[in-house]
């Protein structure tokens, strides 16, 4: 049994076509995306990087006043279980390194390596890829989806291509107007002037997308090569998302937890499971990662708090019916239902009586229109939930999902 792991750090769901892009060029995800089991409404339950990873080793939620429980983490169960565990990534990312100590074993790849490419090369030539007759997990983290996107150069002229008719189609652009420079390096918190610097923008990005399907395709035809017909995972999701201007906001500091920041992707290409093309219309979260992973490899999973996404068998089926983020560094939490999203961040001049965002959903899918006065019973249950959520973690959940149904 080999299993892929393929984290794509601040990956948008903006841009892909399996989430509703019609214009991304990625060919390879389309394909994969036919074949796998599709989470919608998938969310990170924190956007503290290292938080995010203590999440995923221990199968349940990490807030300010709620630690994960002290079950062993899933890599050694693994390697207790006889498996190979190998993490890839990059150097200079700290955060991923502490995570990555976890494995049995770690290739860093030098800072100078954007080109997604790089990141299949080094999975190729990792030791559970190589070695036919073990059972191995290979986790990889890919950067290549955060600026400077240098690797998207080559995938320039079919992005713009399909950019330039909606461009051209404005009413503010002349007939004669020349399609804006890409721009591959924007600085953190860069906001675009006009439309014509958002496209300039949004083509840097989507050539990074192009990019990193180029690798991902590369990937699953050499799994295929190598292993053939014999059982494999192949799953693809980020750590949280950043923001391309949505909100006016660029990169990856929120002050508030919109959806660009916290809806990721989660894909899983498992050939023999029989869940190839399905999707899940329910909220999963990271803390169903460590299960979901138990489950795959085949080992015990009932210690974990959340749930295994492969025992879900229908469309609407889910472990819970709320998602819920929170941020350690501001102090910002949301919790959305299929109908509403709540914000709440303390504010700067007084702590004890936070700022508020409700948002009514899927009226209001890009959380735009604020209409916190009104509704107030709903409001009332859900700080309740947030503070049982601050308090008890996954343990609140049941309690949570009868408040909120009532």
């Amino acid at each position: 049994m080999k299993v892929f792991i393929i984290v794509l750090k601040g990956a948008n769901t903006a841009f892909l076509p399996c989430y509703g892009n019609n214009w991304t060029q990625m060919p390879n995800m389309n394909v994969i995306a036919a074949q796998s089991l599709v989470l919608d409404h998938y969310y990170c339950s924190s956007y503290d990087e290292t938080e995010i990873r203590k999440v995923w080793l221990k199968g349940d939620f990490q807030t300010p006043n709620h630690l994960p429980n002290n079950f062993p983490h899933w890599p050694q169960t693994l390697k207790n279980n006889g498996w190979h565990t190998e993490f890839i990534g990059a150097e200079k990312d700290s955060s991923s390194l502490i995570f990555a100590s976890h494995f049995t074993c770690k290739t860093l790849l030098k800072t100078d390596s954007s080109n997604p490419l790089a990141y299949h090369h080094a999975m190729i030539e990792s030791n559970g890829f190589m070695n036919h007759n073990q059972n191995s997990l290979t986790w990889i983290e890919v950067p290549s989806l955060l600026p400077p996107w240098d690797a998207g150069k080559d995938f320039l002229g079919p992005v713009q291509e399909e950019l330039q008719d909606y461009f051209l189609n404005r009413e503010e652009i002349a007939e004669d107007e020349e399609f804006p420079v890409p721009i591959l390096n924007p600085a953190d918190g860069f906001i675009p002037k006009d439309d014509k610097e958002y496209l300039a923008l949004a083509s840097g990005c989507a050539a990074a997308w192009a990019a990193v399907d180029d690798m991902l395709g590369a990937m699953v035809a050499s799994i295929q090569e190598k292993i053939g017909e014999e059982d494999f995972s192949f799953i693809i999701t980020a750590d949280r998302g950043s923001a391309t201007s949505q909100h006016e906001v660029f990169g990856t500091k929120p002050e508030w937890l919109y959806r660009e920041f916290t809806h990721l992707p989660f894909l899983i290409y498992q050939p023999k499971s029989g869940k190839g093309g399905q999707r899940r219309m329910g909220y999963f979260q990271d803390v169903d990662l460590a299960p979901t992973l138990a489950d795959i490899c085949g080992i015990p999973y009932g210690e974990y708090g959340g749930r295994s996404i492969m025992q879900t068998k229908y469309v609407e089926e889910c472990g819970r019916k709320f998602a819920y983020t929170h941020d350690s560094r501001t102090g910002s939490k949301v919790i959305r239902t299929s109908s509403r999203a709540y914000f709440l961040k303390p504010s700067a001049l007084d702590k004890s009586d936070p700022m508020i965002k409700y948002f009514v959903l899927p009226d209001d899918i890009l959380e735009m229109n604020d209409i916190v006065k009104t509704e107030l019973g709903y409001q009332e249950k859900i700080v309740e939930s947030l503070m049982l959520l601050e308090k008890d973690g996954l343990l609140a959940q049941e309690k949570i999902e009868a408040l909120l149904a009532t």
